[in-house]
């Protein structure tokens, strides 16, 4: 029995009375007596010899059903990857509502809706994993719909309003559907799952086939510790039950085609090796290793949903004069509105400004307390990231309260945007409430509502956009994270997606893939293709290279030889230690073999090792100690 408390990461026996209530079995939910109160926990074995001498309370009460077998074989394979608490994984995969009893087995495969038949193809080949590079117009669904004609599929996705429309048009394929985490009972009963990364831990014990859309997205990998990623834990799963995997994206990520071609070297392993508290790891990236997705579409067919991507060289201007906004585009933010279309300016910063000096003397804002930059909030006040302190707007040095702006924010950016389109510009951030403006453009509202500016969020949440335009992209090429470079081509394809691609507004059409002639669907943002723009000092930078040609695999070819060479993953394991409890499990740790430990200035502490599956052995036999302790392994927001 295992007690639902995040710090108690064993298992204890407990005594089933004959008359207690309910069916007990493997993963079945229960109320325990647990240090002198009543907790949940899960039923981890039955019919356990008891050690000698020792006496057994009882379990007070079934409450329902749980995971089951192999879903917990699942869960500590997942705590053993990402360092973490079996508790917290059990959590991941328990239903949200009481369940008392599962339905019957009952499979009921698409019939009907468009497939894609590039996938279907790759599907055939069977047990292993799959990478699928599309256009970033390709409709997702009419890959899931060709997955859950082999039965009952595991279909997940980063966002849950996409994974809500794909259960949709499942559902009237005349598949059943299960849209995690809320249909626990039918995905039981068979019925397929979609859902967002939460979906990895779905029953599903008919499964055919996985499916991971877009699984180069960071929102599939959980922001808090452990950091588990929904595409590792189904590219696992997909695994022990030697079914296919297929990891789609118009960018796949090292990862995803790392694995692929490891697949083959873990398909003879059929069953899941375990030997003490150990498991089989994965090996790590290599120069020699190819990377190449197993299906792709033809050239042009690639092309076409990749949006006309215009660069500006700024590296001629003087940036102190033009501030964000170069004149030219400040000429095609312009037409486009007048024209009525919606136009979207993103700028990665939030808040009126993210860097100020004092005019006076100088000297850069900095926080009193840990003498960090801050930053000011839109009312004006001078926040600390670091620390949180707040004060006013006021210079340490010499007491001036006029302060200039080095790098505005987007309410700063908003500002002079309107200035100079001389119409309402609207800021949108992940913080902004929806509203009216965040309507498709041929509501009531597209009149007031064509000038957007805000954070990433911004992609997320309009429709039917024409321009997108990147104030400062160079902030993404060099930010100081390992992923910085796939990063920032993900958001020109985000981009690519919702102005539509060059040719926009197809239902579908003839994909000729290199395993035949396809058909596939597409989505995209508008009626006819779009256009993004991209203001930078690095034109040749390979992600702006790789936009322009629709070749994400100059990505891959160059971030190989980079991980390999710094040591971040996929050619490495990483590890980030912090909080108060931080210095103790440091000292814990020691220096092990294989590992390398390196202390931040942050006062955070990496863990590294070159050796598939080292790192998790060792941490795997450190005592956590008293007191609050983060431990991230493969983060994806890792400084670089």
């Amino acid at each position: 029995m295992l007690p639902d408390v995040p710090a108690v990461d064993r298992a204890f026996d407990y005594f089933a009375s004959d008359d207690l209530p309910g069916e007990l079995c493997v993963g079945s939910l229960v109320r325990i007596p647990f240090g002198g109160r009543r907790v949940a926990g899960w039923v981890l074995a039955v019919d356990v010899e008891p050690p000698e001498g020792v006496e057994l309370s009882a379990i007070l009460k079934i409450v329902g059903r749980g995971p089951d077998q192999s879903m917990i074989d699942l869960c500590r394979w997942a705590a053993w990857r990402w360092s973490g608490r079996l508790t917290t994984m059990l959590r991941a995969a328990s239903p949200e509502r009481v369940v008392k009893l599962l339905p019957p087995l009952r499979v009921r495969p698409a019939t009907g809706g468009e497939a894609n038949e590039l996938a279907e193809s790759i599907l055939l080949l069977g047990a292993g994993n799959h990478v699928l590079q599309v256009s970033p117009c390709t409709d997702p669904l009419s890959i899931v719909v060709a997955a859950a004609r082999l039965g009952q599929v595991l279909a997940i996705l980063p966002t849950i309003a996409e994974s809500q429309r794909v259960a949709r048009g499942l559902r009237a394929s005349g598949a059943a559907v299960a849209a995690w985490p809320w249909d626990f009972q039918a995905a039981a009963g068979g019925a397929s799952v979609v859902g967002g990364r939460g979906a990895a831990f779905a029953p599903a014990p008919a499964l055919a086939a996985v499916v991971v859309i877009d699984e180069h997205d960071e929102m599939l990998q959980s922001e808090s510790s452990p950091t588990w990623n929904a595409r590792d834990i189904a590219i696992e799963r997909a695994r022990q039950a030697q079914v296919p995997c297929l990891l789609v994206s118009p960018c796949p990520s090292l990862e995803a085609l790392l694995v692929q071609q490891q697949s083959s070297e873990f398909e003879s392993q059929a069953e899941l090796a375990q030997v003490g508290e150990r498991f089989l790891p994965r090996p790590l990236l290599t120069v020699d290793m190819p990377l190449e997705p197993r299906g792709r579409l033809s050239r042009s067919e690639e092309r076409s949903g990749w949006a006309a991507l215009t660069v500006l060289d700024r590296r001629g201007e003087d940036i102190g004069r033009t501030g964000l906004f170069s004149s030219r585009l400040v000429e095609m933010i312009r037409e486009t509105a007048r024209s009525g279309e919606r136009v979207v300016c993103l700028l990665n910063r939030t808040g009126r400004a993210r860097l100020l000096a004092c005019r006076s003397c100088g000297t850069l804002a900095e926080c009193e307390r840990c003498s960090a930059a801050v930053s000011q909030d839109d009312n004006g006040r001078l926040v600390c990231t670091r620390c949180i302190q707040e004060r006013p707007a006021i210079c340490l040095e010499c007491g001036s309260m006029a302060l200039s702006i080095l790098r505005g924010g987007v309410t700063r950016a908003r500002e002079e945007l309107e200035a100079l389109a001389q119409e309402p510009v609207h800021a949108i951030t992940a913080a902004s409430p929806k509203s009216a403006a965040d309507q498709p453009s041929g509501s009531d509202y597209s009149a007031a509502a064509r000038i957007f500016i805000g954070t990433q969020a911004v992609l997320h949440r309009l429709q039917d956009v024409s321009l997108v335009a990147f104030l400062d992209f160079d902030q993404e090429l060099l930010a100081p994270r390992y992923r910085a470079a796939e990063e920032a081509l993900a958001l020109l394809m985000l981009s690519s997606r919702l102005v539509g691609g060059r040719e926009a507004g197809r239902v579908g059409g003839r994909e000729a893939g290199r395993v035949g002639g396809r058909e596939a669907g597409r989505v995209g943002g508008r009626e006819a293709g779009g256009r993004v723009v991209v203001q930078t000092r690095r034109p040749d930078h390979e992600s702006i290279q790789a936009a322009l040609r629709a070749e994400p695999l100059i990505v891959s070819f160059s971030e190989a030889q980079r991980r390999i060479l710094l040591g971040f993953p996929p050619a490495a394991a990483i590890a980030q230690v912090g909080y108060k409890a931080a210095p103790e499990f440091i000292a814990r740790l020691g220096t092990p073999q294989g590992v390398e430990v390196q202390q931040a200035e942050d006062g955070q502490w990496l863990l590294r090792s070159r050796e598939s599956g080292r790192l998790q052995e060792v941490l795997s036999q450190v005592d956590r100690p008293v007191g609050r302790l983060r431990l991230q392994v493969d983060p994806a927001r890792l400084r670089s």
